[in-house]
């Protein structure tokens, strides 16, 4: 086999391996391309996320916390005077340390939620503003006498 045809061939399979997920010299299909058809950062999830975070979440994380605690309590003073009764109390000691740590970090969460929030929408704003000498007037408006 010759170079031309070698050439030939190996076109010939690199164009047939190709998808459409690779192809530049084509529209998109509808929607956009592999993705959603736009990037976009949805305030009202955040904001819902934020309050469940610092609602539900933490009141099931404190219920569970209240649960276990009173259950080793009880396991605790069933053990008296059992070394089993020392590693519960360590446990119980570790246990509210981890739970504490925990309940703060959905607490930073949530407040993160909300700054992120905030930082979009500033974003969103200000690209907007950028943008806003390329809009076309309205002929309704003041300045072209319409009226509406």
């Amino acid at each position: 086999m010759g170079f031309e045809e070698e050439w030939a061939q190996l076109r010939t399979e690199a164009a047939t391996r190709q998808t459409s997920a690779t192809r530049l010299n084509q529209a998109a299909a509808p929607g956009g391309g592999g993705g959603s058809p736009d990037f976009g950062s949805d305030p009202a999830k955040k904001k819902e996320a934020a309050g469940k975070l610092e609602g539900e979440v933490r009141t099931q994380t404190s219920t569970a916390a209240k649960t276990a605690d009173e259950e080793t309590t009880e396991a605790t003073t069933a053990f008296s005077g059992w070394d089993t009764a020392a590693g519960l109390k360590t446990v119980a000691t570790t246990w509210d340390t981890q739970v504490k740590n925990l309940l703060g970090r959905l607490s930073t969460e949530a407040h993160n939620l909300r700054v992120v929030r905030r930082n979009f929408l500033g974003q969103d704003f200000e690209v907007y503003s950028d943008f806003s000498p390329l809009l076309k007037p309205d002929p309704f408006s003041a300045p072209y006498g319409g009226v509406r």
